[in-house]
């Protein structure tokens, strides 16, 4: 059953990530109730870890993993997204400045996928990777790899979209070739492709999701000047 976060649990959640400020507070959903943890991370302030011995107590009810960014960014950070997959229940961060929690932030394991249109660009959880996976999910029954990742990784120098996709089972097709299902890899303002979409309604549109936008179906000749790659998936091919 998906996770909801009842208000009692709200409560719960942003009462504690106050408690702990400036720390990371974290804990567990188990049983419909917020379990707080101690943080036992070598640096409480920029991390956190639930002890071994508490997790493996209640590891066959947990239904979430819970943490607060104090001051800190309202995403799943590259370290975030790798717990998640290990775990495979959902996660929840809470941002919090210390008077003021925002609100929790869900994804992972079976959260509800939203609609590829017109959703709102989070990092790691509704950014441009994860509409493309969305969409082979829904549209093909294929599922892709999850890429633990930082925001801006490519400032970083991290060339995710072409080190991943070989992994993800793509193949590199000629541009005047493509068709509806293949992905373009485009450069924004980077030295490495950073951004991606997927051909659809005959090759006239691209389906993509930007950052500061809403997900959404764009004709597809403005964006061929940004475009460095056209893959395929090898069940499509």
């Amino acid at each position: 059953m998906p996770l909801t976060l009842t208000p009692d649990l709200r409560a719960a959640i942003a009462a504690h990530a106050l408690a702990e400020f400036p720390n990371e507070a974290c804990g567990l959903i188990v049983d419909g109730a917020y379990l707080p943890c101690a943080n036992a991370a070598g640096n409480p302030a920029v991390d956190f870890r639930i002890p071994d011995a508490v997790y493996d107590a209640h590891r066959d009810r947990v239904q979430a993993v819970v943490h607060s960014h104090p001051n800190g960014v309202p995403h799943p950070t590259c370290a975030d997204m790798a717990g998640q997959l290990a775990t495979d229940v959902p996660w929840v961060i809470v941002v919090t400045d210390g008077e003021t929690v925002a609100e929790p932030i869900v994804w992972g394991a079976d959260t509800p996928v939203p609609d590829l249109i017109g959703r709102n660009f989070v990092h790691g959880i509704t950014d441009c990777y994860a509409l493309i996976r969305d969409y082979f999910r829904a549209t093909h029954s294929i599922t892709l790899p999850e890429f633990p990742r930082d925001d801006s990784w490519w400032a970083d120098g991290q060339n995710l979209y072409i080190e991943g996709f070989p992994q993800a089972g793509f193949v590199e097709v000629p541009r005047d070739g493509m068709r509806d299902g293949d992905v373009l890899l485009m450069k924004i303002c980077a030295d490495v492709p950073n951004h991606a979409g997927i051909v659809v309604r005959g090759g006239s549109l691209v389906l993509h999701h930007l950052q500061n936008r809403l997900s959404r179906r764009e004709p597809l000749g403005p964006w061929l000047r940004c475009v460095t790659n056209v893959l395929r998936h090898k069940d499509l091919a």
